[in-house]
């Protein structure tokens, strides 16, 4: 099933449309707009934010089921099984899941405990934790890109193991071809190459306490219960140091290693002149793929920028063939752990972010136990995620600085 985002968009360019439109009476009639405009105005940019976020979550599911679609596919492929093999396989290794979350280890049936041992002689688990098959663990891993933005622009790689990698970087675009003439030889031009170490840090999701009673209720569906607990709490917990990682036992932040692209002449505020040369402060080459990034409240800012000067460049939003909206043509990415426009602060960020690697190493790992609340009559759940995460091309990304004064 494939969900419709124009109804959404449309509602949404509706909501700005009579946003606007208050601004423009206001302006014709050469007055500010009074107390009750204001609060209609916000009201309105209010339910065009909801419109849009409603669009957007539409086109992750659409996204999500294509995926798991391909991924299928691609696993059959991989392993010489046929499409029906892996469906099977697929079923099979939720319902030995779903009886590993309800019973513990010892609760498995034989049928599934022998789908257990072939599955799991492939991985590593942690303590007698349960490394969660593939389609589940991408189920996980893609619901994580609803909470904060940075998986859902930047380069993913999964690694089956989790040693330290030395990732190899490069920046090519100082470089050029050149011309030849008749019989002449062609000039060796290196590529500019280093590496950079990728680690595995683990994630933690924490201790996720369940009643035995409600485990033992037949309508209950730990498995979702477990994909959307793990899903927020490794979600926001790694996106967070994506984002502004200090690099110690965790990734190093995008924020932390972009390179300044411009200087904001304001502490709290931007001007559209000022986004255009952030933009064009990064490469032509890596502008192909630009993206902005900052948190809501900036675009809320943006937004009443646009709005109010008329300035259909600066934010257009998305109507035609579900496309989302736009800054001066290119995407943007809201991201809430991006710092608020404040003195000194990197608010905004631009740049191809195919540049940021994370790297995922071997998998989710869920542990479960019996005895951590015993006294309380609770099951309780803990999942782990080793990833890293690095800006491999410091060009590639650049932020505008507020000022300090």
């Amino acid at each position: 099933m494939e969900y419709n985002v124009k109804a959404d968009l449309e509602k949404a360019a509706k909501h700005a449309e009579d946003a606007r439109a208050l601004v423009d009476v206001a302006k014709s009639e050469g007055r500010e707009l009074t107390t009750e405009e204001d609060k209609r105005f916000d009201d309105l940019m209010n339910l065009h934010q909801k419109a849009e976020n409603a669009a957007d979550q539409k086109r992750r599911l659409n996204k999500t089921f294509s995926d798991s679609v391909e991924k299928l596919e691609e696993k059959a492929e991989r392993s010489g099984k046929s499409v029906d093999e892996v469906s099977d396989n697929k079923r099979m290794a939720e319902q030995v899941l779903k009886s590993y979350l309800m019973r513990g280890l010892n609760g498995l049936t034989q049928q599934e405990a022998e789908f257990y041992q072939r599955a799991q002689s492939t991985t590593t688990n942690s303590e007698g934790g349960y490394t969660v098959d593939e389609t589940m663990g991408n189920k996980i891993i893609e619901t994580m890109k609803n909470f904060g933005g940075m998986r859902s622009v930047c380069d993913i790689q999964s690694t089956s193991k989790g040693e330290q990698i030395n990732w190899p970087t490069n920046n090519d675009t100082a470089n050029v071809g050149r011309w030849l003439a008749e019989n002449a030889a062609a000039t060796n031009t290196d590529l500019v190459f280093g590496t950079t170490a990728i680690n595995a840090w683990t994630a933690s999701s924490d201790y996720i306490p369940v009643s035995a009673q409600l485990l033992q209720d037949s309508s209950f569906n730990i498995e979702q219960f477990i994909v959307d607990a793990l899903s927020r709490r490794l979600g926001r917990l790694s996106n967070t140091a994506y984002t502004v990682g200090d690099g110690s036992s965790k990734p190093t932040g995008v924020v932390e290693t972009s390179l300044i692209g411009k200087a904001a002449a304001g502490v709290a505020a931007v001007t559209f002149s000022e986004i255009l040369d952030l933009k064009h402060s990064v490469d032509r080459d890596y502008r192909v793929n630009g993206t902005f990034m900052f948190n809501d409240n900036t675009l809320v800012a943006l937004k009443k920028i646009a709005i109010t000067s008329a300035n259909q460049s600066l934010w257009q939003p998305g109507i035609v063939g579900g496309a989302p909206a736009t800054i001066d043509g290119d995407a943007y990415v809201v991201n809430n752990d991006m710092p608020d426009m404040a003195a000194g602060a990197h608010a905004l960020l631009y740049g191809d972010f195919k540049h940021y690697l994370i790297r995922d190493a071997q998998g989710i790992n869920i542990r479960r136990s019996e005895h951590v609340n015993f006294l309380k009559n609770q099951i309780t759940f803990l999942g782990e995620l080793r990833t890293d995460g690095k800006l491999l091309d410091v060009n590639a990304v650049k932020h505008m600085r507020m000022s300090n004064t």
